[in-house]
């Protein structure tokens, strides 16, 4: 009988050379459960405080959870990690596909990374054997060629996550991508890889990954499948079109930022324009449909342009983030173009939030006259000029040009610019918040502040069991905060078990919240209640805040940008007139963590959550 792990992580010492495995225990496994939850415990204990993210005493790795390849419907998730080097934070990233199953397979949970080499470098795992490889090849390589060469090399069956020419440049968008397009972006953490000179792990083997009841893990995988392809009305149509379906909603209803976030849904991005960028739209140039490891939902797809100068061939459909940032965000409705700027940002490695919201940041300072033609190398910025977009991306990726400024971060360049730049860089900590608006949901307001690079931090789309039934609908009743601070704070903790247990939220939110305990329970052996799950949900929350504190990168003392807020409030439009009351939120919010005023944890709490060891004084 298994517990859905493999039971040890790799860890690798670049600067020594050197590889050794280390044991998994259970506290680690069951009071921690994977992903950033076992890293955050790691590297608070083992890398020094004050640390440079970008140098040889940081760490840095991936990890997956138990239900990573496990046979659980939404299973298929890795983590990417480390100290950000562009909000100073903890930074995570997660995604799908087939790597971190794969990586599970070769043998190992994670691979934690320290140390730098003096040359270019990959780190190679078969069937339990890893060994640190020469990457000269592949160096300046972008990572459709790096998949291609690596499994030219060591089979069709081998996974790879790597860095593009984004990373190895040290760019603070810079993502790990898998699979010719998943990303795990934000918070610049493919910048650690290229610091590192790592360029990729690859991962390969078939050892079986043993779970405590297979039986109950068959059942409840026809269960949830029958209930996502037959029953659930969200599933339903993600199985038909994927996140893209909400773009055109999104662009009308108040919910994603029209032109660098002063535009007015419906107005300044008008009908038309949202009908431009529809999912319909999309449909047109698809080519297959694209699913992570054995997920019933398959809600992606690979998408080609035959001609024109945003011709491409098979590559991933941008995700609703990536329609809305270079979308509704850049005042563009020209699809064929964000099909191009998103192939650009997989093939260099970088993050299209970030990007996105980058060139919104440099049209605005164009007009008005904050950035000159000299600065532009002599492009016209403007609203919805989509060649200019595509270009300015493509600068973006290669840190050429004003893309050079602009992938320094938005702190950074709106530092660099002066005047009122900083009016216009609508970013926490340095990182650009994503594309759903607090003007039109106040919960984002809390999850942007409290976890720089993130939108989905909590899932504010269901209720589990043990809340109120009455649900406050997304979207809809702003004014009662304490209600909405309260969900927050419980789907917070939840997330955190859906992510480090190695699940899809977007799974997760196409079944019910029973889902995960019932799979973790099948696959671990031991009972995962609800009360079980928020508890080690709350310990993971209150360990990336005590990181944050022990780096002087407090979330709850960032600067917020007020456009954002409503401050002051649109005068047109779906969220006419409405401000964000973020005092109230983040009072609310720090009460129910049990932190004081100025978000550090109370000593009492932390003991109750078993991590008192982690007290800084």
């Amino acid at each position: 009988m298994g517990d859905g792990y493999m039971g040890r992580v790799l860890w690798v010492d670049l600067c020594k050379k050197k590889v050794w495995d280390e044991q998994l225990d259970d506290d680690m496994k069951f009071n921690y459960l994977g992903g950033y939850g076992i890293a955050l415990k790691v590297i608070l204990s083992r890398q020094k405080r004050g640390a440079d993210p970008l140098g040889k005493d940081s760490i840095c790795g991936v990890m997956t959870g138990p239900l990573t390849g496990s046979g659980s419907i939404i299973g298929s998730r890795f983590t990417v990690f480390g100290k950000s080097p562009l909000t100073g934070t903890w930074g995570d990233a997660n995604s799908g596909g087939y790597f971190g199953p794969q990586l599970k397979r070769a043998g190992y949970d994670g691979v934690f990374i320290t140390g730098a080499s003096d040359v270019p470098v990959y780190i190679f795992i078969d069937s339990g054997r890893a060994e640190i490889v020469d990457a000269s090849d592949l160096w300046g390589k972008d990572t459709f060629e790096t998949d291609e060469m690596l499994k030219k090399k060591h089979g069709k069956d081998t996974q790879i996550a790597c860095i593009g020419p984004a990373g190895e440049k040290k760019n603070m968008f810079s993502a790990v991508i898998t699979d010719k397009g998943r990303a795990a972006a934000r918070f610049g953490l493919g910048a650690l890889w290229g610091s590192k000179n790592l360029k990729c792990i690859v991962v390969k083997g078939n050892i079986p990954i043993k779970v405590a009841d297979e039986e109950l893990l068959k059942n409840l995988r026809k269960k949830y499948t029958d209930q996502i392809i037959k029953e659930h009305v969200g599933a339903s149509a993600a199985y038909q079109i994927g996140t893209p379906g909400y773009t055109a909603a999104g662009a009308l209803n108040g919910d994603s930022p029209v032109k660098n976030w002063k535009g007015v849904c419906g107005i300044d991005f008008t009908q038309d324009d949202a009908s431009r960028i529809a999912v319909d739209k999309l449909f047109k140039y698809r080519t297959k449909k694209y699913g992570c490891y054995r997920c019933p939902i398959v809600c992606g797809g690979l998408v080609s342009i035959k001609e024109g100068p945003y011709a491409v061939k098979e590559t991933h459909q941008p995700e609703y983030e990536t329609m809305a940032a270079f979308g509704s965000n850049c005042g563009n409705s020209n699809l064929e173009s964000i099909i191009a700027a998103n192939d650009i940002c997989n093939r260099y490695g970088i993050d299209t939030i970030s990007t996105g919201a980058a060139v919104a940041f440099a049209i605005e300072c164009y007009e008005n006259g904050l950035l000159t033609d000299e600065d532009t190398g002599g492009l016209k910025l403007a609203w919805g000029d989509h060649a200019s977009i595509v270009e300015l991306t493509r600068q973006i990726a290669c840190s050429e040009g004003l893309g050079a400024l602009l992938s320094r971060g938005l702190n950074e360049a709106a530092r660099s610019i002066g005047g009122d730049a900083e009016k216009y860089a609508v970013h926490v900590m340095g990182d650009a918040i994503a594309m759903h608006d607090p003007r039109f949901e106040p919960a984002m307001g809390i999850i942007y502040k409290m976890f720089p690079g993130k939108h989905i931090q909590a899932a504010q789309f269901c209720s589990p069991p043990g809340l109120k039934e009455a649900v406050i609908g997304f979207g809809t009743e702003k004014e009662n905060v304490k209600e909405r601070v309260f969900q927050l704070k419980i789907l917070e903790c939840l997330c955190n078990i859906v992510n480090a247990s190695g699940s899809c939220l977007f799974g997760f939110l196409s079944t019910t919240s029973e889902c995960i305990g019932e799979f973790l329970t099948a696959v671990t052996g031991r009972e995962w209640t609800n009360q079980k799950m928020i508890e080690v949900g709350e310990r993971i929350s209150n360990l990336r805040q005590l990181f944050n504190i022990r780096e002087d990168a407090n979330p709850v003392t960032a600067r917020f940008p007020e456009r954002a807020l409503g401050n002051p409030p649109l005068k047109k439009g779906p969220t006419e007139g409405f401000t964000v009351d973020m005092e109230t939120l983040m009072k609310e919010y720090l009460k129910l963590m049990n932190w004081n005023e100025k978000g550090i944890p109370e000593r009492h709490n932390l003991v109750r959550l078993k991590i008192d060891n982690f007290w800084l004084n």
